[in-house]
C-alpha cells in the first residue's frame, strides 16, 4: 500500500480559502465523531437485542469512516480535493 503525498499547492495560491474551509470541515468532524458514537451506540444496541449487527446500520457506519477518511486528509493537507457536500459521498 503506498503511502499518499502530501498536496503541494501552485506557488502564490492563497491560504484564507482554506482556512476558511478547514474550519468548517474540523466542525463537521466534530458532529461526525458524535454522530459514529450514537451509531456505535445503536448498533452494539440492536445486536445485543437480535443477537446480530443490523446491516443498515453497518452500511450507513462503513459511509461514516469513508467520510470521516476524507474529511483527515483534507484537514491534515494529504489531499486538496473538498470532501462532500462539494464532492460526490464516498462509495
Amino acid at each position: 500500500m503506498s503511502v499518499p503525498q502530501p498536496a503541494t499547492p501552485p506557488a502564490g495560491s492563497d491560504v484564507a480559502p482554506r482556512l476558511l474551509y478547514m474550519l468548517l470541515f474540523a466542525v463537521v468532524f466534530w458532529i461526525l465523531c458524535w454522530t459514529l458514537a450514537v451509531t456505535t451506540l445503536v448498533q452494539l444496541f440492536l445486536r445485543l437485542v437480535n443477537g446480530r449487527p443490523h446491516p443498515e446500520v453497518a452500511r450507513f457506519g462503513a459511509g461514516l469512516a469513508r467520510y470521516a477518511h476524507d474529511l483527515i486528509e483534507y484537514l491534515t493537507f494529504v489531499t486538496d480535493s473538498l470532501p462532500y457536500p462539494f464532492s460526490p459521498w464516498p462509495a
